[in-house]
């Protein structure tokens, strides 16, 4: 992970519902509160792409370092 990073875009989610991406991270990086966009634990995270894939807005998408 240490030359890409998950950056949320807000401005792309609708934030009107369930994140479909919060459900496919298989570390449980991801979460969300209420319908707002979603948080990402980078200790967590492991930069799979699993999210970035499932997120039909683009709202979830990878940084180069």
């Amino acid at each position: 992970m240490a030359d890409k990073k998950l950056i949320v875009v807000k401005e792309n989610c609708p934030q009107n519902h369930k994140c479909p991406s919060v459900e496919v991270c298989p570390v449980g990086a991801l979460s969300q509160e209420g319908f707002n966009a979603p948080a990402v634990d980078y200790d967590l995270c492991i930069a799979c792409g699993n999210c970035t894939e499932r997120c039909p807005k683009k709202a979830l998408v990878f940084a180069e370092l």
